[in-house]
């Protein structure tokens, strides 16, 4: 999975936006942070050609893709909350589902080190 920090995307996006053909010069990429275009670099995401600049490489226009285009959607949403969101802490019941056993209600630090110590 393509993981983009928060200085690369818009680095990654603006080399990207502006197409294949398009040449950031140096000059211009004087003005930007250097943390994402070394990074970038180091990815292979973006690439330098002597005499014309800064280019988005196709492993750059592929990260991009995957990053945009990753599916966030549950295959079974009728499965239970994750395991650290307690509904009965906001009041709110659990509805027992057909066929399953209720999720168990995690431990508490308390209980955890007193199991822990009567061991």
């Amino acid at each position: 999975m393509t993981r983009l920090s928060n200085r690369q995307w818009p680095m990654l996006k603006m080399l990207y936006d502006n197409g294949s053909d398009h040449y950031m010069t140096i000059e211009d990429a004087q003005q930007f942070d250097q943390r994402p275009f070394r990074s970038m670099l180091i990815q292979g995401w973006c690439a330098f050609r002597p005499g014309r600049g800064f280019h988005i490489t196709k492993a750059g226009k592929a990260a991009m893709y995957e990053f945009q285009s990753t599916d966030i959607v549950r295959k079974n949403p009728a499965q239970p909350l994750t395991a650290y969101f307690d509904p009965t802490a906001y009041g709110l019941h659990v509805p027992k589902a057909r066929g399953t056993t209720p999720p168990k209600k995690a431990a508490t630090v308390r209980e955890f080190v007193s199991k822990r110590g009567a061991a």
